[in-house]
C-alpha cells in the first residue's frame, strides 16, 4: 500500500476503532476495575477474534454470512445472548467492592487475564456489525491496481493496532470515572450502571439488520 493512501486511511480506521461498541465497552469497564494495562491486555481477545472474521472476508466467507438471513442471524443472537450474560453478571455483581481497583497489579494473574482475553473474544467474534466492515467498508479502502491481499494485511494490521489504541482510551477513561467514585454505594451504582450498558448495547445489537 502507498504511504499517501496508507496516510489517509489509517485515521479513518482509527475513527472506526474509537466508534462505541461492546469491546470498547468492555475495555471501559475493565479500565475501572483492573487498569488500563490490564485492559489493554484483555483486547488481545478482541484482536484474535477479529483478525479470523478479517481472514474469513478476505476468503469471501463474510459474504455468504452478510448475505445469509439463516448465518447473519445466527451470529447477530449469539452476540445478543452473551451481552444480556455479561449485562445480568456485572448487575448481579454491583455489590463487589472495587477497593484497591485500578491498581495495575490488581487481579492480573495469568488466570485473570485469560478470563477478560475470552470475554472480549467472544464478544468479538459474535458481533456482526465487524463481518459487515471487513466484509463492506475494507474492500472500498484498497487499491485494485496494487496487490490486493498485501494491502488487506496492511490495513488489518492497521486496524488492530487502532483497536489496542481504542481499548486504552476507553481504559483510561473508565480508570477517570472511577476516581470520581468515592463511596462503596457510588461504586455499587457503577458496576449497576455498567451492566445496564450492556443490557442496551444487548438490545441494540438484536435490532440490527444486515443494511
Amino acid at each position: 500500500m502507498a504511504w499517501p493512501l496508507w496516510l489517509v486511511t489509517a485515521p479513518f480506521l482509527m475513527l472506526l476503532a474509537l466508534s462505541p461498541g461492546p469491546n470498547n465497552f468492555t475495555a471501559m469497564y475493565n479500565g475501572m476495575q483492573v487498569g488500563p494495562i490490564n485492559a489493554v491486555v484483555a483486547a488481545l481477545g478482541r484482536n484474535a477474534a477479529y483478525a479470523i472474521l478479517m481472514l474469513i472476508s478476505a476468503l469471501g466467507l463474510g459474504a455468504i454470512i452478510v448475505s445469509s438471513v439463516f448465518w447473519f442471524g445466527i451470529v447477530k443472537w449469539l452476540g445478543v445472548i452473551y451481552l444480556l450474560y455479561i449485562g445480568i453478571k456485572t448487575w448481579r455483581n454491583a455489590g463487589v467492592a472495587l477497593d484497591g481497583h485500578g491498581s495495575e497489579n490488581v487481579t492480573g494473574s495469568s488466570r485473570h487475564h485469560y478470563s477478560r482475553i475470552q470475554q472480549e473474544f467472544l464478544i468479538g467474534i459474535s458481533n456482526p456489525k465487524a463481518i459487515l466492515i471487513f466484509t463492506a467498508i475494507f474492500p472500498q479502502l484498497l487499491d485494485l491496481n496494487a496487490p490486493v491481499a498485501l494491502q488487506f494485511f496492511v490495513i488489518g494490521v492497521t486496524f488492530i493496532l487502532c483497536e489496542f489504541i481504542a481499548a486504552y482510551v476507553y481504559a483510561i477513561s473508565g480508570k477517570h470515572i472511577r476516581r470520581l467514585i468515592k463511596s462503596r454505594q457510588g461504586a455499587r451504582r457503577l458496576n449497576k450502571g455498567m451492566g445496564s450498558l450492556f443490557v442496551l448495547v444487548s438490545m441494540l445489537l438484536a435490532t440490527s439488520s444486515r443494511n
